[in-house]
């Protein structure tokens, strides 16, 4: 899947879709904010994705379809958790996992953004298994329903999954609870929130024989007015997934700390 179609629904949009027609307009709007946000990030100037996300015959304008607007609905602690996310620079263990090259988008629930779109996805006789491209290991989930257990702490979290017909649904709770597990949702600062008593549930959903609509929804009342719910189309390629090399060459922490050592 190579897709523009921002997390939140670009500025000035007020529709959850549009016609084919109106794609080239769409895509040049989000390319003019994101330059306007991030010029200076290869990923946003020369992105991977080259057209909208089209799910149901409709192109849509955000990965975002509930709230209906396409923006998140936080609590004032939801915006506190999120703000914490991105302030702390006095160390390197102040910075968002994914940063320190720890963990990435393999985890519950996965990001799909430009540079990091590509899914395996293999079932065998008694599991079915995930791999993300990025930095985490797979996961692994037996195909019989998997039996309630009390929830641990993880950076993963904790995950049942069952069969709901031909739909492939996902679980989680239980993650870590200290101030490093951040998601991070799509591209620069666009992210949610996640707590230890924040459910996810994911389902892959068979449209075609070369399509999975990749839907989750995040539940958690004490950061979220409303739940939020996502939905992006997996689509079959031929491509293979790429190898993880984040520490190679990662400048971007150590730039990080000495920009904020030299505001100080």
């Amino acid at each position: 899947m190579r897709t523009l179609t921002p997390f939140f629904r670009p500025e000035g949009v007020s529709v959850a879709a549009v016609k084919a027609s109106e794609e080239p307009a769409l895509i040049a709007l989000i390319m003019s904010q994101r330059l306007a946000a991030e010029r200076l990030d290869p990923g946003t100037s020369e992105p991977d994705g080259d057209a909208l996300a089209v799910v149901n015959g409709e192109y849509r304008t955000s990965a975002i379809v509930a709230p209906a607007n396409g923006q998140m609905a936080l609590t004032a602690a939801g915006e506190a958790r999120l703000r914490a996310r991105t302030d702390g620079a006095d160390g390197p263990e102040a910075r968002p996992v994914n940063e320190r090259c720890i963990a990435d988008a393999g985890r519950a629930p996965y990001r799909v953004m430009s540079g990091e779109m590509y899914f395996e996805i293999i079932q065998t006789s008694d599991y079915l298994v995930i791999h993300k491209e990025g930095m985490d290991p797979p996961r692994i989930f037996p195909l019989a329903r998997t039996p309630s257990r009390p929830v641990g702490k993880s950076w993963t979290g904790s995950s049942t999954s069952h069969w709901d017909g031909d739909t492939f649904v996902i679980e989680t709770m239980g993650f870590r609870p200290d101030d490093t597990n951040r998601r991070i949702s799509g591209p620069g600062a666009a992210g949610f929130p996640i707590a230890p008593d924040t459910r996810v549930t994911e389902w892959l959903i068979p449209v075609s024989a070369e399509v999975i609509l990749y839907r989750y929804k995040i539940d958690d009342t004490a950061l979220y007015v409303a739940p939020l719910v996502i939905e992006l189309p997996l689509v079959r390629t031929s491509e293979s997934l790429f190898e993880s090399a984040c520490h190679e060459g990662n400048i971007s922490l150590a730039n990080t700390l000495r920009g904020a050592r030299r505001a100080d």
